[in-house]
């Protein structure tokens, strides 16, 4: 089977893989760079193949870009050389998609179920991040992957608990 190419990150946050998109330099390396500091790994940086495989989608690094992360101030980093053996890693089946991007959403919106992006014909669950939020980009990712595996209920409880205070 024929990898597909995407433009991307793919970093690997306990053990899930998440592919970090958006417009050329808006920060995906960076916020790798920074995910790398916090002790996470890289899988590929600026191009990942990706391979569909019984309903999972695995993204891999081509063999061109193997570990290293490009950052335009500091140029071509060697991930295992600055940050250890287990900072780099081939492949990872992909989780959940980030989308970074500058503009403001034009709503407030309490929940960011439902939002999807599709690889590979899988649709995965997709973040999508404002660069010019002053809070770090990797604590609301982190944020978020938590709120992810504790499938918590909390938009609904608090949906039904305005309800019921407008209903007084």
């Amino acid at each position: 089977m024929q990898p597909e190419s995407h433009h991307g990150v793919l970093v690997s946050i306990a053990n899930k893989g998440i592919l970090i998109i958006g417009a050329a330099g808006i920060g995906k390396s960076s916020l790798a760079l920074e995910l790398l500091y916090q002790g996470h790994q890289l899988i590929a940086d600026d191009c990942v193949e990706v391979i569909h495989i019984d309903d999972k989608v695995i993204g891999q690094c081509p063999l061109l870009l193997e570990n290293v992360l490009h950052s335009r101030e500091l140029g071509l980093i060697p991930i295992t050389a600055i940050f250890g053996k287990t900072a780099w890693q081939q492949k990872q089946t992909i989780d959940y998609v980030v989308k970074l991007q500058t503009e403001l959403p034009a709503q407030i919106h309490f929940s960011q179920q439902d939002k999807q992006y599709a690889i590979a014909k899988v649709q995965l669950p997709l973040l999508i991040l404002n660069t010019h939020n002053p809070a770090s980009l990797s604590h609301r990712l982190l944020c978020w992957l938590q709120m992810q595996s504790q499938q918590s209920d909390t938009e609904t409880n608090f949906m039904q608990r305005q309800h019921n205070m407008m209903a007084l």
